[in-house]
């Protein structure tokens, strides 16, 4: 999905980093109009614009409970008391009808001026108890709380958190950490099957959808992935309007009809399709971008969505929930089964650009993304995937600006646990140790892509150390069972040689396919970026000028009946004698 570029790592070494080119499915779309700061208001009907609260103050009681659930992994412990708190929990907040029903339990009741408990419904940015309560009920050993939920009303709770408080000395005190709701799929109408026909996936050539060309349909793709900027389709012409929450907001209809156009023709063709929501920076459109990264602009390919601002979060519940309706499967704009949240945000400085050096804060602000636009999705389908994504560095810390992605992977968990846990699912994007080693097979530093889930980086080669690291209990969903794991994202270059693509290609499929726990596996990509070839990156499965190579074939015929036959090619080429044993099967 986005284009590589050659950056110098350490002394000798060279990695790859990803610049993004957009794609789009029947022409290019060049960079967005930059539209003048009075026309916003025609945006939404809400244009207001908070000061932003203390990120710090907001994350303090997440972050002590993140780092409880982290101790797992770390070894540190916690310790917190605090004189006349007594000991509070949430122990659920949940939609019940058209209420909000939250239950908590106390173990030692805290200090109270009127013995009564105060629930609070708080925004994602705020920091303590403010406005009326939404609820009451009498200090005791245990309460529960029911208020309605008014859904799609400016009044609605869907993406709110909830605290409990005392009055101690007049002042409302909070004696729990924050809850959200962890059921939104309860107010879904839309329950379509996902489109589970393999695992077998590409990241789609735009000009190549539809239109007469049936090239996917040739390859045998069975998941399809594509880009979508929430700039792109926000505002711009109005000409497409949502009426959400008692207000209209507006969309760019010449935007979404090419977006329409990639989804509903890959879904007409049986594939499931993932959308990888992005947050570029637009002209005009800054409030879509979190104020912790505005200082970034011009730095980055894309940077933190925008949950610490009033319009700012607005129009991102607004925005995701749209989409989310309108490719839920029945409305004749075609189905997303997998909605992937920002690009490889372990990759801070490079794919999700933001100024906080904090990893705990910066997890708890992806976090706060992550659970609007789970909650916006989820509460239109059911069976809808909503992902976190992170790249190969897996312990290895590529520089100061990074984060690893499996300490990223354990402070977003943390995060999400600390305040209610949902079914948030893996994007990850197991490239090679560098980049530009096509064989990786034969790893050019075994040390550095190990079968364990210490290994600095995960790779095809060893994927099996990713989900092992994934079947852990701290790591399990709330039903118990391992996470689904989408490789949304994986290419193979053929600058080494034909040959040698064609059978990364096949090999990396084959793990796949004998890992129980891997839901699917995209190649990137169908066809081959000019940028990517003047780094000597060519990863597509056919060239500029349509011709097909070596690996076309060998993807299409992977899974057919002669499959066998191309496992064979490709194990003589990689010298490897055991098949079976190579695949490392779980």
């Amino acid at each position: 999905m986005e284009n590589l570029v050659i950056m110098a790592y350490g002394a000798e070494e060279f990695s790859l980093k990803k610049v993004a080119i957009k794609e789009i499915t029947t022409k290019e779309i060049t960079t967005k109009e930059i539209r003048a700061k009075e026309n916003m208001t025609n945006k939404f009907k809400t244009n207001k614009l908070t000061s932003v609260r203390p990120l710090v103050a907001a994350v303090t009681t997440t972050i002590t409970a993140a780092a409880i659930m982290l101790s797992a992994f770390t070894g540190f412990s916690i310790t917190a008391s605090a004189e006349g708190l007594g000991a509070v929990s949430i122990n659920s907040a949940t939609i019940a009808g058209e209420n909000v029903v939250v239950n908590i339990s106390a173990s030692d009741l805290p200090a109270s001026d009127d013995g009564v408990y105060y629930l609070f419904a708080e925004k994602p940015y705020q920091t303590a108890p403010a406005g009326n309560p939404v609820a009451t009920a009498a200090v005791g050993p245990s309460a529960s709380f029911s208020f309605p939920l008014a859904y799609q009303t400016e009044s609605s709770h869907l993406y709110d958190k909830f605290q409990v408080a005392v009055r101690q000395g007049g002042s409302f005190i909070s004696v729990t950490g924050a809850r959200y709701i962890t059921n939104p799929e309860a107010l879904a109408t839309a329950s379509p099957a996902r489109k589970n026909n393999g695992k077998k996936g590409l990241i789609l050539d735009g000009a190549k959808i539809g239109n007469g060309n049936n090239e996917a349909v040739q390859l045998g793709v069975q998941q399809g992935a594509y880009n979508l900027n929430l700039c792109d389709v926000i505002g711009g012409d109005c000409s497409a309007s949502y009426n959400y929450n008692g207000n209209t907001y507006y969309f760019d209809s010449s935007y979404l009809s090419q977006y329409d156009h990639a989804v509903r023709t890959s879904t007409s063709q049986g594939m499931g399709m993932t959308l990888v929501l992005l947050d570029p920076y637009a002209g005009g459109e800054e409030y879509l971008i979190s104020p912790y990264s505005r200082s970034g602009l011009g730095k980055c390919s894309y940077y933190m969505m925008n949950t610490s601002e009033d319009q700012g979060l607005e129009a991102l519940e607004a925005a995701v929930s749209f989409l989310a309706a309108r490719y839920n499967g029945q409305n004749g704009f075609g189905q997303v089964d997998n909605w992937v949240i920002g690009n490889e945000v372990n990759a801070k400085t490079v794919w999700n650009w933001t100024n906080v050096a904090d990893q705990m804060t910066y997890a708890q602000l992806y976090a706060d993304s992550v659970r609007v636009c789970y909650n916006a999705i989820k509460s239109r389908n059911v069976n809808a995937y909503v992902c976190i994504s992170v790249d190969q560095n897996w312990t290895h810390i590529h520089n100061a600006g990074y984060y690893s992605a499996r300490s990223m992977i354990e402070a977003v968990n943390a995060c999400i646990t600390a305040q209610g846990n949902i079914d948030w699912c893996l994007a990850e994007h197991p490239y090679n140790y560098p980049m530009t080693w096509t064989s990786f097979w034969t790893p050019q530093n075994a040390a550095m892509v190990r079968h364990d889930i210490n290994t600095p980086f995960i790779t095809m080669e060893n994927i099996d150390a990713l989900t092992d690291y994934m079947c852990q209990p701290v790591m399990l969903n709330t039903k118990g069972a391992v996470r689904p794991i989408l490789l949304t994202e994986v290419g193979y270059s053929s600058s080494q040689g034909e040959p040698a693509q064609a059978s990364a290609i096949v090999y990396a499929y084959q793990r796949a396919m004998t890992n129980r726990y891997i839901n699917m596996i995209v190649f990137n990509r169908q066809t081959d970026s000019a940028a990517e070839i003047a780094q000597g990156l060519p990863v597509g499965l056919t060239r500029a000028d349509g011709s097909r190579k070596m690996a076309f074939d060998y993807y299409q015929q992977m899974n057919g009946p002669n499959a066998q036959n191309y496992i064979n090619a490709a194990a003589q080429y990689m010298g490897i004698s055991d098949w079976g044993a190579a695949m490392h099967a779980r």
